[in-house]
């Protein structure tokens, strides 16, 4: 009995032992690969699609039709058809519990902003001298040397404002993340909530600066042409995994 009970300790010693080393390297992984998951990709990844500009016209318009998501009633006003290729360098969930604006207006239709640049942006590759971000419903953008700011075609990034009118396409819209190419096409609309002073309308142009420029998409087709960093965001939830699981491992041995 002595000699079981001490082989059970050396066991429980080991599977300690390995549970502290698996935790520790998975915190490694979990860093590393959490600033490289948002890495954007080298102008030699990005697909030929992207090169082009966004398609608008004006034809085939619908009327403005109603939309009803959790309860709350909205009209959509269709504008111009629109189809946009382009690399998402940032992105926000409206969502996250950063995000009081959507709350407060109870605007559960646009689900996603998605900062995206296209052509000569992505064939030069500046845009990886530069850092993007976005907030509730703007995307910034900067960079610490002229060159790269002469460099760059401010008038080939957008920040658009998708809205999904189903939960299929709300699903699709949200699985998108920093370094993905994507492909939308949709409606530039306008939309409110009737009965309330709620309304939010659209850029019909990709000239423009400042409040009003962004692009409002009612999305009729989503597609992520190419995920970015798949292998470490693989190795980022599997460190989550062995992190969570040593830790038990520890706790319970």
């Amino acid at each position: 009995m002595a000699l079981s009970g001490v082989r059970a300790r050396e066991r429980s010693e080991a599977l300690r032992r390995l549970s502290r080393l698996l935790l520790l390297l998975s915190a490694v992984s979990l860093a590393v690969s959490f600033y490289q998951k948002g890495a954007l990709p080298p102008p030699s990844l990005i697909l030929e699609d992207l090169r082009q500009e966004p398609v608008q016209v004006e034809e085939e318009i619908p009327p403005p039709f109603e939309v009803i998501r959790k309860d709350v009633r909205y009209i959509v006003h269709p504008r111009f058809k629109y189809e946009l290729w382009g690399l998402v360098v940032s992105e926000h969930d409206s969502r996250a519990f950063t995000d009081l604006s959507h709350k407060r207006w109870n605007d559960n239709l646009n689900v996603k902003d998605v900062c995206v640049i296209w052509g000569r942006n992505v064939e030069t590759g500046v845009y990886r001298k530069m850092k993007f971000r976005n907030r509730d419903f703007t995307c910034y953008y900067s960079y610490s040397d002229a060159a790269t700011g002469a460099a760059f075609n401010a008038n080939a990034l957008s920040n658009n404002h998708l809205l999904a009118g189903d939960d299929s396409t709300a699903r699709a819209v949200r699985k998108v993340r920093r370094g993905d190419q994507i492909h939308v096409r949709g409606w530039l609309a306008s939309y409110g909530q009737p009965g309330t002073r709620f309304q939010r309308g659209t850029s019909i142009s990709r000239t423009d600066r400042g409040n009003g420029a962004c692009e409002t998409i009612y999305v009729t087709e989503f597609e992520i042409l190419r995920r970015g960093n798949e292998g470490w965001r693989l190795a980022f939830n599997v460190s989550l995994a062995v992190i969570a699981a040593s830790a038990l491992a520890l706790f319970f041995l």
